[in-house]
């Protein structure tokens, strides 16, 4: 008798085995479903909300940044310790990147050369050269960077899509295919030094590009375009 239970027991086993290698198999053959015009035109229309959204709470930081500084001023005027601390503040978002900044400094341009030449062994750029470039350009002082008007700061990300079609800078497409420009403001001879020093320039797929820099007296570096995050950091208190 326990004999035959355990019969049944591998045959129920067995069944089951079956029951889902058939579904799988069925789940594999199954077309992938394309999206219908009425399901891309709703999704369409979340993105477009999530834009709205998202410009929405972006314009309400500047106006919240806009009140303080209003407050800052107005307390400002009180006293010569307010006046102090007005000063620091306004160092602070300088230094953060809250505000447009402007200063000399240089202007790097790099173009992707033809890639036609050597189809085989072209290769564009990543994420590696562009955090390499901010790394050099740091070092060498660089008070203030930006990649095609993308503020760098303390909380921005540089990453390469799954393909490598697109680098993502602040969350925003920079395309590896087109001219990239790099604005830094510090000291002109300092960065150009440190730009043209020997193999600097030679760092992976920065080879297969069209790098040149010049100093210019007066850059212009927009603000870091998204909130800052504080949510898992606090002050250690005394």
């Amino acid at each position: 008798m326990k004999k035959k239970n355990n019969q049944w027991m591998v045959a129920a086993v067995f069944l089951i085995l079956g029951f889902l290698l058939t579904y799988q198999y069925q789940q594999r053959q199954e077309p992938v479903r394309t999206l219908t015009i009425e399901e891309t035109e709703l999704l369409l229309q979340e993105i477009a909300s999530l834009e709205g959204e998202k410009e929405a709470l972006l314009q309400k930081n500047r106006e919240l940044l806009q009140d303080v500084k209003n407050f800052e001023t107005a307390a400002a005027s009180s006293s010569e310790a307010h006046t102090l601390l007005k000063e620091e503040l306004d160092r602070s978002r300088l230094l953060l990147g809250m505000v447009d900044t402007k200063g000399p400094g240089i202007v790097m341009t790099l173009r992707p050369t033809d890639a036609s030449l050597n189809p085989q062994t072209f290769n564009y750029l990543t994420d590696l050269e562009l955090i390499y470039l901010v790394n050099e350009l740091k070092f060498a002082g660089a008070e203030a960077i930006s990649i095609n008007d993308k503020r760098i700061s303390i909380q921005t990300g540089i990453q390469s899509s799954s393909n490598n079609s697109y680098i993502l800078v602040n969350d925003e497409k920079v395309s590896p295919r087109d001219e990239v420009i790099i604005r830094a403001i510090g000291d002109p001879e300092k960065l150009k030094g440190a730009m043209a020093f020997q193999g600097v320039l030679s760092y992976y797929a920065l080879e297969f590009y069209d790098i040149r820099f010049y100093a210019e007296d007066h850059i212009l570096i927009p603000k870091y375009s998204k909130a800052y995050r504080t949510d898992s950091m606090e002050e250690v208190q005394p």
